[in-house]
């Protein structure tokens, strides 16, 4: 369900910030903050204008829609744009560097996926020389 409190866990989290960070700088407990995320209470413009120095996006917290050109774009590049946001910075530049790839007609590389790990060969054990008395 795409409620305020969810809306509001999920901006949180895209920032790798635990409830406690976000209670700190704004100045409120982190039990205010789980009001929030369940939707329980609403932040006040002050905690608002905190929020947004905090890099979330507010208007997306408050209303369910993104700012910016999102507005004019399909449905199914709005989705790619929302899924992109949620990955981490790190897959977010692994994404970057395959939709590159593809743009240019190349396929990526096996050397752009994580290498797995060669199996250990498996070895019969080794045989005891009978002794002849």
């Amino acid at each position: 369900m795409n409620t305020f409190g969810s809306r509001f866990r999920e901006e949180r989290r895209r920032l790798g910030l635990i409830q406690q960070e976000i209670a700190d700088v704004t100045g409120l407990s982190k039990r205010a903050m789980g009001t929030y995320e369940r939707g329980v209470r609403s932040p006040d413009a002050e905690v608002l204008m905190r929020l947004i120095d905090l890099g979330m996006d507010v208007y997306y917290v408050l209303t369910g829609e993104r700012v910016g050109t999102r507005l004019d774009l399909d449905p199914m590049q709005r989705s790619l744009l929302d899924d992109f946001e949620r990955c981490t910075p790190e897959a977010q530049l692994e994404l970057v560097k395959h939709a590159a790839l593809m743009a240019k007609g190349v396929a990526p590389t096996a050397s752009s996926t994580p290498a797995r790990k060669p199996r250990a060969k498996a070895t019969a054990p080794a045989k005891q020389k009978k002794k002849n008395d």
